[in-house]
């Protein structure tokens, strides 16, 4: 599924990214990062392979039930209802357009680490009420408790597994006291234990295969894992 790209590849590929409207020159990308991520030739790091994400990969992340899964997380949104909501990992913004369609929140950001994918985005949602942010799901660019719910879906799973228990504290750190996380998994994938965050809610998509989880943050302080 992953493949380190050649050293000369990975430095064309940051350069040519680096130069995109939609990215943020301040960004640097880790190493695990560019890889050649579930056989796309450039990892995320060009037009091609963020099409083919769009068309080919996310079918596969979704049991073919992408739908399904989207309403259902729509619909827990809905009962959530946050006022300032955050995607990391937001992709192409299939999930966030349904999001701001239902009328969900009057602060919406989605936060991708691709900025061909924050492009597609950008086309997607350009007639929504919808921010849109290069930089990198560990290190966000929010003060802690800047948001009532941030969403994950297929982000935390997919990243190395010692970077994970990073990730969700750093989206448990954006949400409020009493706020939440909405994370969208395969059942493979195991969610990593965060002080402060609790799980209030479990249901089973796409024939069990994947799961839709909410997370409270509670008044304990968030730490960051060792």
């Amino acid at each position: 599924m992953l493949k380190r790209m050649p050293s000369n590849q990975a430095r064309a590929l940051v350069a040519a990214a680096t130069a995109m409207p939609t990215s943020d020159p301040r960004i640097s990308y880790p190493s695990w990062y560019l890889h050649r991520w579930h056989f796309l030739p450039e990892g995320y790091l060009s037009r091609r392979s963020a099409a083919g994400y769009e068309n080919l990969v996310r079918h596969v992340y979704n049991q073919g039930l992408e739908a399904s899964t989207i309403r259902a997380t729509v619909s827990e949104l809905a009962r959530l209802a946050p006022r300032a909501l955050v995607e990391v990992g937001c992709g192409p913004g299939r999930l966030l357009q349904k999001v701001a369609e239902r009328g969900i929140g009057h602060d919406l950001v989605g936060v991708d680490l691709s900025p061909y994918l924050l492009e597609r985005a950008r086309r997607r949602l350009k007639h929504q009420r919808i921010r849109l942010v290069h930089a990198d799901g560990l290190a966000l660019p929010a003060d802690e408790g800047a948001f009532d719910a941030a969403i994950s879906s297929h982000y935390v799973g997919h990243l190395p597994p010692a970077v994970r228990p990073l990730a969700v504290a750093e989206l448990a750190r954006v949400v409020r006291p009493g706020g939440h996380v909405v994370a969208v998994e395969h059942r493979w994938h195991p969610w990593p234990e965060c002080p402060g965050l609790r799980r209030i809610r479990h249901i089973r998509q796409s024939l069990g295969f994947i799961g839709l989880s909410v997370f409270e943050r509670t008044d304990a302080i968030v730490g960051t894992p060792s």
